[in-house]
């Protein structure tokens, strides 16, 4: 009993050490390619996950390489419906390639990149606990400067997390997501900055998000923009987005204070 015992424990800690090795190598591999940014994971602590909801128990940010003792600005990157069964490993491959960190990457800004991850669909409830930890415990964020970005499920995420919460950012970039309706809160966002984009070959997602900012602009917000990526189908219209760096110099001319 005790040999099986040992086995068991032998085979479970070899296996634990295999998954962090490759999460090594595959955090190693981006930060090598990596110019501007150097990524790190997040593990949510024992006492906050049980008030975590879906979220899985390790989500990873990005830092400028470039040292500086400034407040720095928070990109929040909600991933799509297929990252509900990722692994971190192939989250953060698939980030590096056409999601936040990449387009952290390509926009060369002194920023912070947050990107949780997610069994199920997006919770603001649990999304806000998530950022109070992190406003807590990094201390170089400017809370004035936060700023969401999502496509897909990630885009459906981010806008109900700006209507529920919209005090909490300067902007955001809800993308390629269907849903919208004229029951949604407009008003509620009439001064709030947002950018939406959407493959223009998207089904469905291209009219939801264009209703989107045309209600917006219907309850006399100014600071709404709009683009359908011509020929682009749901995936295509996804790579777009994140490497659509106009999009990042436009929210960071915002922020709370103004």
């Amino acid at each position: 009993m005790r040999k099986a015992v040992y086995t068991l424990f032998t085979l479970f800690t070899l296996s634990s050490f295999q998954q962090s090795s490759n999460i090594d190598k595959v955090l190693s591999a981006i930060n090598n390619r990596f110019n501007s940014m150097e990524v790190s994971l997040v593990n949510w602590p024992d006492e906050l996950y049980p008030r975590l909801g879906g979220l899985k128990k390790t989500a990873f940010m990005a830092f400028p390489k470039t040292k500086t003792t400034k407040k720095l600005p928070l990109l929040i990157s909600l991933h799509g419906g297929g990252g509900k069964a990722w692994t971190i490993e192939e989250q953060l491959k698939r980030s590096a390639e056409v999601k936040g960190l990449s387009l952290a990457e390509l926009a060369k800004k002194d920023l912070i990149l947050l990107e949780p991850n997610s069994f199920e669909k997006w919770n603001p409830n649990t999304l806000n606990i998530m950022l109070d930890y992190i406003l807590e415990t990094y201390e170089q964020i400017d809370h004035s400067r936060i700023y969401v970005i999502g496509h897909s499920m990630g885009g459906r995420g981010s806008w109900d997390w700006i209507q529920q919460s919209p005090e909490r950012f300067a902007a955001a970039a809800p993308c390629g997501f269907s849903g919208v309706s004229e029951n949604d809160n407009f008003t509620k966002l009439a001064r709030f900055p947002i950018f939406g984009m959407v493959g223009g070959e998207d089904e469905k997602n291209v009219e939801s998000v264009k209703k989107m900012t045309t209600h917006l602009k219907a309850v006399g917000n100014k600071n709404v923009k709009f683009i359908a990526f011509p020929g682009a189908n749901h995936s295509q219209g996804n790579k777009k987005v994140f490497s659509y760096i106009e999009c990042i110099d436009w929210m960071l001319n915002f922020s709370k204070e103004n």
